[in-house]
């Protein structure tokens, strides 16, 4: 439809004599109805109709892994807190032995302690994880600060072992949406776990073999610590037993497919 000038002030006058008290917003609105459906004379529009309001996704949601759902026979150890001299080496010797590989999510600050130790572990075909520089909660961190825990891990484990770490552990899972671009745009997701034997506390050697064994799942990501020597002594059995069920224990990317 189309309005010349001369009909648009025509109807314009018709309407304004209407805008008293009490019909004045009626008229009002059909005036303006009538205005934005006017295309006017070509070469001099009345008015145009505005645009439709752009609609933008909204961003998705931060993903935390805490297993992987593929049906594949495997499991992923997983060793928090290392390298330490005089435990991490043990679990090393036990992984070799039975040609298994694990995850280890390393402290920068530990690895400069033990470098060579560090070293070992990408030697002997592990994978290394992002554990933050000094292992503090993050979110009681100003955002500056728990960035900085973050990008210093990087770059020592770059540095270092001449890696990018595809995984990030926050540590004592302490993890909020707000960090996430702190980790994405580092190219790493969060993985947790859905087993936890919690050999941080040091419950016993039996304890730890019997948790992981009980939970264990195809698809499951085991929480441990290379901290202390009772997890050292307990990660013989607890793979004997995890292959005795079938499971074979990979990386964190060979299970989740990355």
């Amino acid at each position: 439809m189309s309005v010349t000038r001369g009909e648009f002030l025509k109807s314009l006058g018709k309407s304004l004599p209407g805008m008293v008290l009490g019909s004045g917003a009626v008229a009002m609105q059909k005036l303006f109805t009538k205005i934005a459906a006017a295309g006017g004379e070509p070469g001099s529009p009345v008015m145009k109709p505005l645009p439709e309001p752009r609609t933008y996704p909204k961003p998705a949601a931060m993903e935390i892994i805490t297993c992987s759902s593929a049906a594949r026979p495997q499991i992923a150890l997983t060793f928090d807190d290392g390298p330490t001299p005089g435990v991490t080496e043990r679990i090393l010797d036990e992984l070799k032995q039975r040609g298994a590989q694990a995850t280890f999510f390393m402290i920068g600050q530990r690895i400069l302690a033990a470098p060579d130790l560090a070293r070992r572990v990408v030697a002997e075909g592990h994978e290394v994880g992002n554990h933050t520089y000094t292992h503090p909660k993050l979110t009681g961190l100003p955002p500056l600060r728990a960035e900085e825990e973050i990008q210093k891990t990087q770059d020592v484990i770059h540095d270092v072992l001449g890696l990018q770490p595809a995984w990030f552990r926050p540590p004592y899972g302490d993890f909020r949406g707000n960090l996430a671009p702190l980790v994405t745009r580092r190219g790493m997701r969060v993985v947790m776990g859905n087993v936890d034997p919690a050999d941080w506390s040091q419950p016993g050697e039996d304890k730890i073999i019997e948790v992981i064994t009980r939970d264990a799942r195809p698809g499951a990501i085991a929480i441990c610590h290379d901290m202390h020597a009772q997890t050292a002594n307990a990660v013989g059995r607890v793979l004997d037993n995890l292959i005795a069920a079938g499971l074979t224990p990979v990386t964190l990317s060979a299970l989740l497919a990355r």
